[in-house]
């Protein structure tokens, strides 16, 4: 009897075996989020260029009232220095997708000129519904420029990191140096603080500095 018993879990147990590995060797992969440094990271199935700045997209209130969630895929043109040249529609349900270009236009990447899809999800388990960059509360010191950086800014409104992305290379060291003597006052997701990232231009004037959206901050030298 137990011999039977044994041949017929040999028997059975084989082909489920089996089974499970060529689901394993061909199942889709799922997409990889790397992180190389705080204010990096590539979110892609295939590598491709790394995101330095992605703000949340807000989910638009009449979706929200009708219940529609997915995510919205586009093929994005990079311009050399890492802005968003061009962002042509793929997929997405039509009450997302002005939500999601409105996002990805403010993306920066990294600085070379290159093509990409990205994806936006929208959920109704935890929707962004209004969100807000870190923006500059104080300034201490000159900073050279021009130079394009993009700050890592905490909860708190510390500086985490800045990565310079555009600019004279020779002023990217000094640049970064004074920028993370900044404050910040923090990203609000939802009313609340939350760790983010901003893109900043810091002109040859040093005196007037602008968001990559382009909304000045007129600041003490």
């Amino acid at each position: 009897m137990m011999r039977r018993i044994g041949w017929w879990s040999v028997t059975a147990g084989l082909p489920l075996l089996y089974l499970a590995a060529v689901y394993v060797a061909t199942r889709h992969p799922k997409p990889v989020y790397a992180f190389a440094v705080p204010t990096v990271f590539t979110v892609a199935e295939k590598a491709g260029p790394a995101i330095y700045h992605a703000p949340d997209p807000i989910y638009p209130a009449q979706a929200l009232r009708a219940h529609v969630e997915g995510s919205v895929r586009f093929h994005v043109a990079i311009a050399a220095d890492g802005s968003v040249r061009h962002a042509s529609l793929i997929a997405g349900p039509a009450p997302l997708v002005d939500a999601a270009l409105t996002a990805v236009r403010q993306y920066q990447f990294e600085p070379k000129a290159a093509e990409t899809e990205i994806e936006i999800p929208f959920s109704l388990q935890n929707p962004t519904r209004s969100f807000s960059l870190p923006a500059v509360a104080a300034r201490p010191g000159a900073v050279p420029g021009p130079v394009r950086v993009v700050v890592s800014v905490d909860p708190a409104g510390h500086v985490d990191s800045v990565t310079p992305v555009a600019g004279r290379e020779a002023l990217f060291a000094p640049a970064m140096e004074a920028v993370r003597r900044w404050t910040f006052r923090p990203a609000l997701r939802n009313g609340a603080a939350v760790k983010g990232s901003v893109v900043i231009d810091i002109p040859r004037s040093r005196r007037t500095l602008k968001t990559k959206q382009g909304r000045p901050h007129d600041l003490p030298c």
